[in-house]
């Protein structure tokens, strides 16, 4: 599942060249967020957005938000090994993960989610990074969440026993998954 794809190019996003009104994912939070908020979460360094164009077109795929953050090891069943005492471990938070109408079911939100692994693999190997954590959106109803949980789950997330909607995936699983790739983790 690499990223690299001839047609295809994943950006930082720049809401100076990347055209998101007409982006549409069909729900209406994730899209709101790509037309009224990352631009200044960006800008305030809250997050990173990073958009799926075609070569030489503004309109966006899709995008993912990453930012870093901290857990608790206590919302986990077994506690890492080495966890400090004060139980506080670093993460990569997954905010959203969105793909349009027009281009979904051909594979970018895999795309997508492999370039969050990579981001997770660089970020781990220069200030440490122990997961990655999301929490699966509702809307839509219950069909909707179990369908989205469903998705994250065959990446390998799994469920906090406190809250099935919250999920994370240790940097141990996604390592494996980036280095899998002939040239990805050879950095």
């Amino acid at each position: 599942m690499p990223t690299e794809h001839p047609a295809l190019r994943i950006e930082n996003f720049d809401p100076a060249r990347h055209d998101r009104a007409g982006f549409d994912c069909g729900v209406d939070r994730l899209n709101n967020y790509l037309k009224l908020s990352a631009r200044k979460q960006q800008k305030d360094d809250m997050t990173r957005v990073y958009v799926v164009v075609e070569e030489g077109r503004p309109g966006i795929l899709g995008y993912h938000a990453i930012n870093l953050g901290m857990m608790n090891v206590d919302e986990l069943k077994r506690r890492p090994r080495g966890a400090p005492a004060h139980g506080e471990i670093p993460v990569l938070f997954l905010g959203q993960v969105a793909v349009d109408r027009a281009a979904q079911g051909k594979g970018l939100g895999g795309i997508l989610m492999h370039h969050v692994f990579e981001k997770a693999y660089m970020i781990a190997d220069v200030a440490g990074c122990h997961a990655i954590v999301l929490d699966v959106i509702s809307d839509g109803g219950e069909s909707e969440l179990v369908r989205r949980t469903g998705w994250y789950k065959s990446f390998g997330f799994a469920s906090f026993a406190s809250d099935p909607a919250r999920m994370y995936l240790a940097l141990k699983q996604v390592r494996a998954v980036v280095q899998a790739i002939p040239g990805e983790g050879d950095a």
